[in-house]
């Protein structure tokens, strides 16, 4: 692990002061502060281009906008990111990465996936003043803004997601967990491409930062599951079931997990679970089948 990535987690964990948008940046890769100066400057075009689009220019010389014009802002600085770059929602997860799309001469060019849409609408409502957190789920990540009374929640995938309808499946996080966020999608970057180790260690990263992060235990159930680890990854997905009790994806890995460990009544249980949180959850009734014989042939899932 490069320095810079190791003070910076460091004080993430100890839960020390950190620049959101460097330790963002930190985490893309950028192993030189003249990198990340770099990309510092690269956000701060994104931001100005905002401020001459939306006729805001007077945010520039503000600390923070009032209370009554956060709303106004957050708004302007959704329908601007979505104006600039209409197809939104592409693979990149790292800010540098979305920084770089958003940038590109491209129209069309997609930008990234919903933590790196979040972390791009993160930096620069910050830079604009805002009171910004995040809201996750099993499966994905949206911008809360509060201000006063108000509390507006925003979809970045969704070009009419500002002030999208809250769903119980999702919880309020500080905006700083957005790297918890970051380090599970390079962990599933990681194992995707067969590095095992660094996989589990972002993983374990994630929880360190967020130990209410359910889809890091998840990650590491089914990294656990894989390997053997029976016991362990059923103590993820028990965690990570307490953490988000919608999760019907760990009920259906610890069934599984249960399965091949022999407790099939309690494996049962888990995937009936599963199918009464989503019916139409095709993995559940599979391994269902399975117990009475059935080799539904599946390993456990992954998750953002």
């Amino acid at each position: 692990m490069q320095i810079l990535e190791a003070e910076t987690l460091g004080t993430l964990m100890e839960g020390g002061a950190v620049s959101l948008e460097r330790a963002l940046l930190v985490l893309s890769g950028l192993r030189t502060d003249e990198e990340i100066h770099s990309y510092e400057y690269q956000i701060g075009r994104i931001f100005e281009r905002f401020l001459n689009k939306c006729g805001s220019a007077f945010l520039s010389h503000l600390p923070k906008p009032p209370p009554y014009l956060h709303r106004t802002v957050a708004a302007c600085l959704f329908d601007y990111l979505w104006v600039s770059k209409p197809k939104r929602f592409g693979d990149h997860f790292l800010l540098a990465e979305v920084i770089d799309a958003q940038l590109h001469c491209e129209g069309n060019r997609a930008v990234g996936t919903c933590i790196g849409l979040t972390s791009l609408y993160s930096v620069l409502g910050l830079r604009a003043g805002l009171s910004l957190s995040i809201l996750v789920s099993s499966d994905h990540v949206l911008s809360r803004l509060r201000a006063a009374e108000q509390v507006v929640d925003m979809d970045h995938t969704d070009p009419m997601g500002f002030d999208c309808p809250g769903s119980d499946e999702f919880r309020e996080f500080p905006l700083r967990t957005l790297t918890a966020n970051i380090l599970n999608s390079r962990g599933l970057r990681h194992e995707g491409n067969g590095r095992v180790q660094d996989a589990r260690a972002d993983y374990e990263r994630a929880i360190g930062i967020n130990p209410q992060y359910a889809s890091a235990y998840s990650n590491r159930g089914n990294m656990r599951f894989r390997t053997g680890d029976l016991e362990g990854a059923t103590g993820d997905y028990t965690e990570a079931i307490r953490l988000n009790p919608y999760f019907h994806e760990a009920y259906c890995n610890r069934g599984m997990a249960r399965q091949k460990l022999g407790r099939y009544d309690a494996a049962r249980q888990d995937y009936l679970q599963a199918l009464a949180l989503d019916s139409s959850y095709s993995d559940a009734a599979r391994w269902l089948q399975s117990l009475d014989g059935i080799d539904p042939g599946q390993v456990p899932g992954q998750r953002c």
